[in-house]
């Protein structure tokens, strides 16, 4: 992608017909705006997926935690079964929105 942007950019540059180059301008930043957001986008979607992925791992020990506390008096049946639910809730739904993007993401370059 880069390897077109130079040539044209450099084109528009030195060129002395401005007016005729303000098409091949608005393609080049469409282009590069384009690669840019595409870019963002993959890595939100890796960020997500990654955070999804790693509340998935620590639920056991969350649960274990929490476990711990009730045996402790620190917390109560009812908030711990109300954090594992939230915790729960908030891995499902950034391992779905992770996917969803990087989906976003492919048919947006597919188009």
């Amino acid at each position: 992608m880069d390897s077109v942007i130079a040539p044209n950019m450099i084109r528009l540059l030195i060129g002395h017909n401005l007016k005729a180059a303000v098409p091949l301008a608005a393609v080049v930043l469409a282009q590069a705006t384009t690669s840019v957001v595409d870019e963002a986008g993959v890595g939100a979607a890796i960020l997500l997926t990654m955070i999804g992925m790693v509340l998935h791992w620590r639920a056991p020990r969350l649960r274990m935690s929490l476990e711990e506390h009730m045996k402790d008096g620190k917390v109560t049946d009812k908030e711990a079964q109300r954090r594992i639910r939230f915790f729960h809730w908030c891995e499902s739904v950034a391992t779905v929105a992770g996917i969803v993007v990087l989906l976003a993401v492919m048919f947006d370059l597919t188009r």
